[in-house]
């Protein structure tokens, strides 16, 4: 079976971390392995530059997912730390004590200089859902020449200490949550009459909804279950977690939103932690067949300024069926210093049969992000990415050989900040350009055009 290769990648890639891993488990240093629940030790405006990287304080809970001991980005992690807003001590209700919150608005204006209708843009079914759809190849800012609350959002959380239990809820509400909603329904296949069996309503409000136990074994291990934003890739839907405003290709088109299942995550000392997910499948709160995805990340920090991450994603995708499996290899890099930082992002996927017998699929690609720190107020970041679609299967345009290369400049300016509050201004400009016609301009149908040319800006209030 041609799936096997990447399975073979991926294990080999685990063994290769870890080895130096294992070589020095009893290495000490400052910043912890389990970033992801230390998100909000580092100051969310970007500081001032330092002669050194600052010291990451260990984390008593591990919680999965992404580099966070580093501000790479305005706001870090999909887990809280400690350090949040407490919402006990600030209520003076002892009850509450240890539940943590935080939270943004969202909002942004683009101009596509294509300037597609959006009859002409909805009449060609893109892989993306969303009403009045003006911009293509994007996951939420599809709309040109508008103003959008796209993004409001509220995360709470309860951090589970050793033996202990916790939570995390994430409110969502606006135009991101509907259409990651609207987009997942539409793909999801008919198992049982003519509705589709991925979602539920609750999914239309909570992006986020899961329990978690500490249990005390070795450093402790952390269990979560439940609804989760996918572990996959160096974005998240949140715009504000990440180094650019408008998601890559990759987000868009190569990995899934959401997981639903079991997620066990364990640091072996502070520079190796590695997890194991146990899901129902790419984007389904409902099993479409009597199969599992499997998810496994191994993560190696040998030293602040180095980081490298492994995630491999399989499992069958298919209604009632096991035996074709999709492959998922997703590989993050991560370099910095006190001023300038990295991140370069592999995707390797396919999928046996997913067009018909003997009809396999199959889509790769690498985004490279640069993020340099000028001052205290002025953040700018690049991002270039090549995707390929071979097949024409992830962008549902049914393109032959089809590759999609992206430009985009991010100049993140900080406006505001005082204390937990803070104002981040986003002007963003970015070039997509493809090898066959792909985007559409004006009133005249199909796609008729192989580059898009927009720009905008997007402005954030959050707190943390």
């Amino acid at each position: 079976m041609k799936t096997r290769p990447l399975c073979l990648y991926a294990l080999l890639f685990s063994a290769l971390l870890a080895l130096p891993a294992s070589a020095q488990q009893s290495d000490t240093v400052t910043a912890s392995a389990a970033p992801a629940s230390s998100a909000a030790s580092v100051p969310a405006a970007a500081p001032a530059a330092q002669d050194n990287p600052p010291a990451q304080q260990p984390a008593a809970t591990p919680a999965p997912s992404g580099p966070t001991w580093y501000p790479f980005t305005a706001v870090s992690g999909i887990y809280m730390a400690s350090s949040d807003p407490d919402l006990g001590k600030l209520t003076g209700i002892k009850l509450f004590e240890g539940i943590h919150f935080r939270g943004w608005v969202e909002g942004y204006y683009d101009y596509n200089f294509n300037n597609p209708t959006n009859a002409v843009v909805n009449a060609l079914s893109p892989a993306i859902v969303a009403p009045n759809e003006t911009i293509q190849g994007r996951t939420f800012d599809v709309h040109s020449n508008s103003f959008t609350l796209n993004l409001a959002e509220l995360e709470v959380e309860k951090i589970p200490d050793r033996g202990q239990v916790g939570f995390k809820f994430d409110i969502a509400f606006g135009d991101t949550q509907n259409i990651y909603n609207d987009t997942i329904l539409a793909g999801c296949p008919t198992v049982v009459g003519n509705n589709p069996n991925c979602l539920s309503l609750f999914d239309k409000t909570f992006q986020q909804a899961s329990v978690s136990y500490d249990a005390p074994i070795g450093k402790g291990l952390r269990i979560d279950f439940g609804k989760f934003v996918t572990h996959i890739g160096g974005e998240t839907i949140e715009g504000v977690k990440n180094a650019n405003s408008s998601h890559s290709f990759f987000y868009t088109y190569a990995i899934p939103f959401q997981d639903f299942g079991l997620r066990l995550h364990y640091d072996f000392n502070a520079k190796y932690y590695n997890e194991l997910y146990v899901l129902n499948g790419w984007n389904t709160g409902f099993g479409i067949n009597r199969g599992k995805t499997i998810g496994y990340t191994m993560s190696y920090m040998p030293s602040p300024k180095f980081m490298v991450v492994g995630n491999y994603l399989g499992g069958p995708q298919q209604v009632n069926n096991t035996s074709n499996w999709r492959h998922l290899g997703d590989f993050q890099i991560y370099f910095n210093t006190p001023r300038f930082r990295t991140m370069t992002n592999i995707d390797v996927a396919q999928e046996a049969n997913a067009l018909g017998a003997g009809k396999d699929v199959s889509w790769q690609g690498v985004a490279e992000v640069l993020r340099y720190r000028l001052n205290d107020h002025f953040d700018p970041s690049v991002r270039i990415e090549w995707y390929r679609d071979p097949q024409g299967f992830t962008t549902g345009t049914g393109l032959k050989n089809l590759n999609m290369m992206g430009y985009t400049l991010t100049l993140d300016t900080f406006l505001y900040s005082k204390e937990e509050s803070k104002i981040l201004l986003r002007p963003e400009f970015r070039y997509d350009h493809t090898n066959a016609d792909f985007f559409s301009v004006g009133r005249t149908p199909g796609l008729t055009s192989k580059a898009q040319p927009t720009v905008g800006v997007s402005i954030i209030y959050y707190f943390d």
